[in-house]
């Protein structure tokens, strides 16, 4: 199947469950990578996971959140804050995204029925710290079910997540990077057959962002989350290119 027709396929199921006309990938006014799709975007299972990860110890005003892809291999954790004042004439609200939160993956590896990422997180806010959570990470699994208005995005796919809840680091203005592994427990092994010319499978791992972020509880489609990245098993990340629409990243 060529990548072209695979990327329309992905592409209806957001543009459906969210009624809209004009796409939602719209280029990032700081020339960054292309805005989510938010309705593509709604976390699945994140509230019976128990204990996550996320920000710790510090204040910070939050308007708005956006984790989205902004290379191959990177998924990065945003933060809004309003300028002007709306209510006032002549005047209007800009949106500013800061960079908070990166993980950028080095290798998806098999090891029997789980899949192991390695990976390393940075935390880019000054104060406070953040942690990393093995349940903070999904792997998303085709099921050839049909992801229509109705189903959305996750029907089409079944979600993997780590066998073993625990703190994989734990990230602050001093020591503000980290590397880690994370674990998926019993992803099915991939078929050769069903990967595309670019050597993908439809297959994502997504970080989940946190249900709240500094006070802020996240809430799509007003937030952009989670963030979601194509990957390939091996040794090494892909080189595939980032896609235009970043919810699916490999188009």
């Amino acid at each position: 199947m060529a990548r072209t027709a695979r990327a329309v396929a992905l592409l209806t199921i957001p543009l459906l469950a969210a009624g809209c006309v004009q796409p939602a990938g719209g280029a990032d006014p700081e020339g960054g990578a292309a805005s989510p799709a938010p309705a593509a975007s709604a976390p699945s299972g994140v509230a019976e996971r128990g204990e996550r990860g996320g920000p710790r110890g510090a204040e910070l005003a939050v308007d708005g959140v956006r984790t989205h892809a902004v290379a191959n291999d990177t998924v990065e954790l945003a933060t809004s804050s309003l300028s002007g004042d709306p209510g006032e004439a002549g005047r209007s609200t800009t949106v500013e995204w800061t960079p908070r939160f990166t993980v950028a993956f080095a290798s998806a590896r098999r090891d029997g029925d789980d899949l192991a990422f390695r990976a390393r997180a940075e935390y880019l806010h000054d104060e406070g710290s953040y942690v990393v959570h093995s349940q903070d990470f999904t792997v998303l699994v085709p099921n050839g079910a049909d992801g229509g208005a109705e189903g959305g995005f996750a029907a089409a796919f079944d979600a993997y997540t780590a066998g073993t809840a625990e703190e994989l680091a734990t990230l602050t203005p001093d020591e503000p990077t980290a590397e880690f592994t994370v674990t998926i427990a019993g992803v099915p092994e991939e078929d050769a057959g069903e990967r595309y010319a670019d050597g993908t499978s439809g297959r994502y791992v997504q970080y989940e962002t946190p249900e709240e972020v500094w006070g802020h509880t996240t809430a799509p489609p007003q937030d952009y989350v989670p963030g979601r990245l194509c990957y390939i098993e091996g040794d090494t990340w892909h080189d595939v290119p980032l896609f235009e629409y970043t919810d699916v990243p490999c188009g």
